[in-house]
C-alpha cells in the first residue's frame, strides 16, 4: 500500500510538471547594456530562435524579448546566444538542396548565433531547418567570421547511360583553420564541419595557446554536481510486546545525524527539467523502551547503517534564484553492527522507499523526504519490528 502510495505521488508530480511550460534560469541584455535576470522558458531551440518567452518571476505575466529589442540571452549553462549582423550562406549540406555554385551565396542577415566556446579564439553556431553553420573570432576579428563550408554538384560528363551528378564539397573552413587558428602545427584535414569537431579542435587550439576558457557549452546531459549532504532524521522504533502479541512496543523517539556525498546528473528534457541522483549516507541511534508487562524489562536498539538513494528529481524553477524541487525513489540500507535485545537476529539489509521536495538556491538545497517503514526482524519467532524515519536535510554541490 505503501509503495503504490508513493507510485501515485510520483506520478502526480511527473504529470503536473511535464503539462506546464518549463521556465529556467537565465538573463537577457538589452539595447543599452542592461541585463536582467529571470526565467526564460525551455524550448529545444534545434532552429537558433529569433525571439523568447520570459517571466520575472513563476508567479509573472510572460513577456517576449525580440532580436530588435535584445543583444543578447542565456538560459542555464546549455544556451547563450549574441546578436549579430552577418553575411552567410544557407544552402544545403546535403545533394537535395544543393546547387552547382561551389561558392556560398552570402546574404546580409540579422541573427543570433549560440556561443559554443569563449576564450582566445572562439566558436559561435547557426541553425536552421537542419543546416548548420559555424562561425570564429580569434582575436583580430571584431566580429564572428563564417568558417565556408558547402555541399554542391556537378554533372557527370561521362558517356554512361543516365543522367547523373557528382558530389562535391568546399572545405574552405580547414583552409581558415590552418591560416587563422592553428597552434602547433595542428592537424586540420581530419577536421569535420560538426559541433563534436570543430570544439575539440578549439580546445585544443586555446590549449595550446594556454588561454583560459571563460565560458563552453554544457548539454544537460553533461552537466554533473558532486557534494555533500547532512540531515536529521526523525527515528521510530517498534515491535510487539514479547509478553502480550497483541500490544505494541514503543521505543522513545530518537533524533539522530546523517551525513554522506551525493552525485546528481541531469537529462535534457525540453518539457521536464529532470535529473538522477545518487546519494550515500551514514547514520546511527541508540534507542530504548521499556515493556510494561515484564518489570524492569528494558529492550535497546543500537542502529547503524550505510544508505544508498536513488532517484529522480524534478526542478521548476521560482525565480533566477529559487527552485522547487520534487523527488522520489528507493533507498537500499545496509545494517553495520546493529544489535537489538528484542530481536536477537537483526537482517544484513533493507529496502525501503521515499518521496519529499524542497528548495534550492545556487549550490545549495534544502528538503524534506518521508521514508516508508523497514522491517529489521530475522527472527523467525518475532518476525515483526517497524523501524520508520523521516528526515529534513542540506546538500551542498562542491563542483
Amino acid at each position: 500500500m505503501k509503495l503504490l502510495t508513493l507510485c501515485i505521488v510520483t506520478f502526480f508530480f511527473s504529470v503536473t510538471i511535464s503539462a506546464q511550460s518549463l521556465y529556467e534560469a537565465g538573463y537577457f541584455i538589452d539595447n543599452d547594456g542592461n541585463k536582467t535576470k529571470c526565467l526564460i522558458k525551455k524550448l529545444p531551440w534545434k532552429n537558433t530562435p529569433t525571439s523568447f518567452e520570459w517571466k520575472k518571476n513563476i508567479s509573472s505575466s510572460t513577456k517576449t524579448g525580440d532580436i530588435e529589442d535584445i543583444r543578447e540571452f542565456g538560459v542555464g549553462q546549455d544556451f547563450v546566444f549574441k546578436r549579430y549582423i552577418l553575411e552567410f550562406d544557407l544552402a544545403g549540406d546535403n545533394l537535395g538542396r544543393a546547387t552547382k555554385s561551389k561558392d556560398p551565396n552570402v546574404k546580409i542577415r540579422k541573427i543570433y548565433l549560440r556561443q559554443i566556446l569563449q576564450s582566445k579564439a572562439s566558436l559561435f553556431q547557426y541553425s536552421k531547418n537542419g543546416v548548420h553553420r559555424f562561425f570564429y573570432t580569434n582575436g583580430k576579428t571584431f566580429y564572428p567570421e563564417l568558417l565556408v563550408y558547402k555541399v554542391y554538384y556537378t554533372p557527370d560528363e561521362s558517356k554512361k547511360v543516365g543522367e547523373k551528378i557528382i558530389h562535391n564539397e568546399n572545405t574552405k573552413f580547414r583552409e581558415q583553420l590552418k591560416k587563422y587558428i592553428n597552434c602547433g602545427n595542428q592537424e586540420t584535414e581530419m577536421v569535420t564541419y560538426t559541433l563534436r569537431s570543430l570544439l575539440r579542435y578549439f580546445k585544443e587550439y586555446n590549449q595550446c595557446k594556454g588561454a583560459k576558457i571563460d565560458y563552453i557549452f554544457k548539454r544537460k546531459i553533461s552537466q554533473t554536481k558532486i557534494g555533500v549532504v547532512a540531515g536529521i532524521d526523525f527515528n521510530e522504533f517498534s515491535h510487539p510486546s514479547h509478553n502480550d502479541t497483541s500490544m505494541e512496543l514503543l521505543y522513545e523517539i530518537t533524533n539522530s545525524a546523517r551525513y554522506g556525498l551525493f552525485i546528481e546528473t541531469f537529462i535534457p528534457f525540453s518539457k521536464v527539467d529532470l535529473s538522477f541522483f545518487l546519494e550515500g549516507t551514514y547514520t546511527t541511534f541508540s534507542s530504548t523502551a521499556t515493556d510494561p508487562i515484564a518489570v524492569n524489562t528494558d529492550y535497546t536498539l543500537d542502529y547503524q547503517s550505510l544508505s544508498f538513494a536513488l532517484a529522480p528529481r524534478f526542478h521548476i524553477y521560482l525565480s533566477s534564484t529559487f527552485e522547487l524541487f520534487f523527488e522520489g525513489g528507493v533507498s537500499a540500507n545496509f545494517h553495520l553492527d546493529t544489535t537489538s535485545d528484542a530481536l536477537e537476529e537483526v537482517k544484513n539489509s533493507t529496502t525501503n522507499y521515499f518521496y519529499g521536495g524542497g528548495l534550492g538556491t545556487g549550490r545549495v538545497k534544502m528538503g524534506y523526504r518521508i521514508y516508508t517503514s523497514k522491517n529489521i526482524s530475522r527472527n523467525l519467532s518475532r518476525p515483526d519490528s517497524d523501524l520508520h524515519h523521516n528526515n529534513i536535510y542540506i546538500s551542498v554541490a562542491l563542483f
